[in-house]
């Protein structure tokens, strides 16, 4: 196979090599330090429920709008 120096030698293109390629998103000078009440309100993985617990939960609040949907529209009679 053809190597990608040798294809861009023949197109006579070549992509210009920078290391750093997000300067433009966030430039160095703009930034500012973070305090320690935001470093103190970041909130990590350990701190949140267990996973399945979250799934769960969700799940659990999902059957009770539709239960209460389905009670509403009269699609379940009690």
């Amino acid at each position: 196979m053809e190597s990608q120096e040798n294809r861009s030698k023949k197109l006579g293109t070549t992509a210009p090599k920078s290391k750093d390629t997000t300067s433009h998103i966030n430039p160095k000078s703009k930034t500012e330090p973070m305090t320690q009440v935001q470093a103190d309100s970041v909130l990590t993985r350990q701190q949140l429920p267990n996973v399945w617990f979250r799934i769960g939960g969700s799940l659990v609040l999902l059957v009770l709008l539709l239960f209460f949907a389905a009670l509403y529209y009269g699609i379940i009679n009690l």
